[in-house]
């Protein structure tokens, strides 16, 4: 085993201030209650009922798992045509 190079340690730092980063504007900007925001990825696809408003559609494809616990898939509509933000969640 060789210690780990320069570049791989650079660009685990910036992945991480990355994440942190988009972490911070989606804490501000969604209801992330039961969110994945670690897993979150962009998709070409979005499943579900489709919620929110004119000025940014939401589709949540769920599955009660119990009284008042779901889990599944949600996602937002991005200024990106034919992107959407996906995140699973639990709750």
């Amino acid at each position: 085993m060789h210690k780990i190079p320069k570049d791989i340690v650079d660009k685990i730092e910036l992945r991480n201030r990355l994440n942190e980063e988009i972490r911070e504007w989606m804490k501000d900007h969604l209801d992330l209650d039961g969110m994945d925001v670690d897993g979150a990825n962009i998709a070409d696809y979005y499943t579900g009922n489709e919620q929110g408003t004119e000025e940014c559609k939401e589709w949540c494809d769920q599955t009660c798992l119990g009284e008042d616990w779901y889990a599944g898939d949600y996602y937002w509509e991005t200024e990106c045509t034919g992107r959407y933000l996906h995140m699973r969640f639990e709750a």
